[in-house]
């Protein structure tokens, strides 16, 4: 119901019976309530540009309560890697993957008390247990058991296998170029080698890196000769190259 429209009717029959006394004034329209702030707001988080002790104003059992949570987290990604290297040293043969990691992480965690329901983390669990046991018995670790760690678990694991797909990888890269530099007296022959026998050589070199570099991945020693021989073909000049597009 419009009681606005209302309003106006009955303003002008009250002026047209009753000239001079308006029975019903006409009342002019509130300007619109300022939305006032809230001493107590209800959410806890306001924005995402302040504090970490403003973003929880009103809780501090709760703040108290994060800042431990992320204490322990950092506790279990620090001993994963120190577990994660003992593993490797001490195990005859050891596989490195995301389970790997999971499963220290989550023995670290709980250690006996953690039991997966699927198939392949409960061998995780049997093949690891041994090795963490061991490495928290060194140095006299404690189980911190923390509970609903399902999504910080995730979260490391693929944190720690980002850093050592990244990190981990380029520097072996970096130190086997190094080592091939070094074995094939790279600096020397570049001194000692003629022009073409120089662009012969880095030619040959640079397809041997490629292979260490697994941008070039033979099956077989036949593939490796046919693809070396299909390489030192397609080595054209850009003048040639250039004659081939125009003809």
């Amino acid at each position: 119901m419009n009681y606005g429209l209302i309003q106006k009717i009955l303003y002008k029959l009250s002026s047209r019976i009753f000239p001079g006394f308006h029975l019903f004034p006409q009342i002019s329209s509130m300007p619109p309530k300022k939305k006032q702030k809230l001493e107590n707001p209800t959410c806890l988080h306001t924005c995402n540009k302040t504090s970490f002790a403003k973003a929880f104003l009103p809780n501090d059992i709760y703040r108290q309560w994060l800042l431990d949570y992320i204490a322990i987290i950092h506790q279990l990604a620090d001993h994963a890697s120190h577990a994660l290297k003992f593993y490797i040293l001490s195990a005859p043969t050891f596989t490195v993957n995301e389970e790997t990691i999971e499963a220290i992480l989550y023995l670290l965690n709980k250690g006996e008390a953690w039991h997966p329901r699927k198939e392949a983390k409960k061998a995780w669990r049997d093949c690891l247990l041994p090795y963490v046991q061991r490495y928290c018995h060194i140095i006299s670790f404690v189980h911190p058991n923390l509970q609903k760690e399902q999504q910080s678990i995730n979260y490391l694991t693929a944190s720690m296998m980002t850093n050592l797909k990244v990190n981990v990888q380029e520097h072996f890269m970096q130190m086997l170029l190094w080592y091939i530099n070094l074995r094939l007296d790279v600096k020397g022959q570049k001194q000692r080698l003629k022009s073409d026998a120089r662009n012969a050589f880095f030619a040959r070199l640079h397809y041997l890196k490629s292979i260490f570099l697994f941008d070039i991945v033979p099956e077989s020693l036949d593939d490796l000769c046919n693809d070396e021989d299909v390489f030192e073909r397609s080595r054209v000049s850009p003048n040639r190259t250039r004659e081939a597009r125009i003809a």
